[in-house]
């Protein structure tokens, strides 16, 4: 069965992602919509999407559309991905999934109660790198995991009109890249946080900058995390356990994963390199929906209610409401 896609939000994320798809089989890009149709119509003719459409809703709505990935700035996809559910209407919401718990609860019982396929696009997890370091975690290779360490900062300019800083696009370090350290902490600890706490360095405008941020976790794992636009920092995740540790070369997009001993020594090494990570995404997604399933097995609804959490927690404390 081949499955057809939708794509609502033609900006940087979505290029990214048509382009994947087109390299993926048994999958089709059926129609898209922005804000401007000339835009749309050119995006269209680039991606060989069947469809150039006039609205969001009306990709929506189409019959022939299987499932809509959102890829709009922050603040729309609560909005859009309701209006996904509400037509019973398969959706993959590309990250964050919401910036609040409250949201991400309702359209989680929304889905639940339409019986329609939710899934937020945390590629990261879908990666064969990351899912082998799970394995090795679950299999107790490095014993009990005691600490966990990860970060996702590059540098750019202070832009308020950028969206990852513009308040009106619920722009900020967390949402965009601390979603990154946040699930690939939850993944690895098989749990939810206890407490968090953390500091940030807000911008002009008062949306986070940067961030660091610790969590301990049901188990009693502790999570060293940090996220930001202000300085570009070494990417490598580490898992520590009782008895070695694990080393990936990210926190959002890994191909190689490294299990050591104690004292650093390898013991295994995995790697699978992709062109794109995005790639397993789509093809996840897609057989998914070919099961008939309404939730991901690798992405679970519980774990992006938690990362939503998390966000209300670490926005309070530092007085960014949402």
């Amino acid at each position: 069965m081949t499955i057809k896609f939708g794509i609502i939000g033609l900006g940087i994320i979505s290029t990214r992602f048509a382009k994947v798809l087109n390299t993926v089989k048994d999958v089709e890009l059926c129609s898209v919509a922005s804000r401007d149709i000339e835009r749309t119509k050119k995006f269209a003719k680039q991606f060989k999407a069947q469809k150039a459409a006039a609205t969001y809703e009306e990709v929506i709505n189409d019959p022939d559309v299987n499932v809509v990935y959102i890829g709009l700035t922050h603040n729309f996809h609560y909005e859009f991905a309701k209006k996904c559910l509400e037509a019973h209407k398969p959706v993959l919401c590309e990250k964050p999934f919401v910036t609040t718990q409250k949201q991400a609860v309702e359209l989680v019982n929304l889905a639940k109660k339409n019986k329609t396929f939710l899934m937020e696009a945390m590629w990261t997890r879908c990666m064969p790198a990351y899912i082998k370091a799970q394995e090795w975690v679950k299999y107790g290779r490095i014993g009990q995991v005691k600490l966990i360490t990860a970060n996702f900062s590059y540098r750019t300019p202070y832009d308020p009109y950028n969206r990852i800083f513009n308040k009106e696009t619920d722009g900020g370090s967390l949402f965009d890249v601390g979603i990154y350290p946040i699930d690939f902490a939850i993944g690895i600890a098989g749990g939810y946080p206890q407490s968090v706490t953390g500091s940030a360095q807000l911008a002009p405008n008062g949306v986070d900058e940067a961030a660091a941020f610790s969590m301990k976790f049901e188990n009693g794992e502790l999570a060293n995390l940090a996220c930001g636009f202000n300085v570009r920092a070494m990417e490598e995740a580490y898992i520590y356990g009782t008895q070695g540790r694990i080393i990936l070369e990210n926190c959002y997009g890994p191909q190689t994963c490294t299990l050591c001993d104690e004292n650093g020594k390898t013991i295994e090494k995995f790697k699978k390199p992709v062109p794109d990570g995005f790639e397993y995404q789509i093809r996840h997604c897609a057989d998914l929906l070919r099961a008939g399933k309404i939730e991901s097995d690798l992405i679970p609804w519980e774990d992006t209610v938690a990362s939503a959490a998390i966000f209300d927690a670490l926005n309070k404390q530092w007085g960014i409401n949402q």
